[in-house]
């Protein structure tokens, strides 16, 4: 499923004020895609995601889900939540159940599937994420931050949305979690769903993202093709390209960017051949 965004603006009130929070930003995303959209705290990215999942409203401009407006009277405004389904950053706001099992349920069970079936998509989900049979029934405000969070996305991939929009979703975890959960969110792109992650690691954008756009105080810094958009010098560079910048500095011919290790590790052995 393609998202396609044209010149929205997002405006809002606040006690200083208005405040534009979102400044004619357009961007598409293209079906089953890993698209990763970065920037400073405040730059609007967290607002423009409750707009991809109709949350929020946009103040002007327009957004089109496989080309339907999402916010034309025409449009089944209350199917948007199960097919872009938003994990935010915290957790906690999205738990509320008496156990791990009912609350990955809650979704599925919301968008009418039957309750057996909805409990076999959630031990599903929660498998897929990491979340053992023995946690199934403990509150999941018992729960580490990272496996809330890794819950908190059970329950949204068991609606089956056909878009992921995840907001810092491997923000806390550790190595080892943090890879599990990046290589599930490949696996679901490659079955055909599309990623949308809001990230402030340049590292996991510079590995993940195939389509990166950059904001700052609300309006669109640089957007394209991820090797493209590192080339620009006010994006902020990735551990590789960091380490690659000095070893160019005592002489070494490495290209302009490198975005992996694994992509320096290579460059610096064509070097030594």
């Amino acid at each position: 499923m393609s998202i396609r965004v044209e010149n929205v603006s997002f405006e809002y009130t606040s006690i200083n004020g208005k405040v534009l929070a979102l400044d004619n930003v357009s961007f598409t995303v293209p079906t089953s895609s890993f698209y990763v959209i970065t920037g400073e705290s405040g730059s609007g990215k967290s607002t423009l995601l409750r707009l991809l999942n109709g949350l929020r409203t946009p103040s002007e401009g327009k957004i089109y889900l496989d080309g339907k407006d999402i916010n034309s009277p025409s449009f089944p405004r209350a199917s948007l939540p199960f097919r872009v389904g938003l994990v935010f950053q915290y957790p906690e706001s999205q738990l509320f159940a008496e156990t791990v099992i009912e609350d990955v349920a809650f979704g599925p069970m919301n968008k009418g599937i039957g309750k057996k079936e909805a409990l076999e998509a959630s031990k599903k989900a929660l498998l897929s994420v990491g979340i053992g049979e023995e946690k199934w029934n403990s509150s999941p405000f018992s729960l580490s931050g990272g496996e809330k969070r890794r819950v908190a996305l059970a329950g949204v991939m068991a609606m089956d949305p056909e878009v992921l929009v995840l907001d810092e979703i491997a923000a806390g975890l550790d190595g080892w979690s943090h890879q599990e959960v990046f290589l599930l969110l490949e696996k679901e792109r490659k079955k055909g769903k599309t990623i949308i992650l809001v990230s402030h690691s340049a590292d996991d954008t510079a590995e993940y993202g195939e389509r990166v756009l950059v904001l700052s105080k609300g309006k669109v810094v640089e957007e394209g093709e991820t090797r493209k958009v590192f080339m620009n010098p006010r994006v902020p560079k990735c551990q590789a390209e960091r380490i690659a910048e000095e070893l160019r500095g005592r002489g070494m011919d490495l290209p302009f960017p490198i975005l992996t290790l694994q992509e320096l590790s290579q460059e610096i052995e064509r070097n030594r051949g």
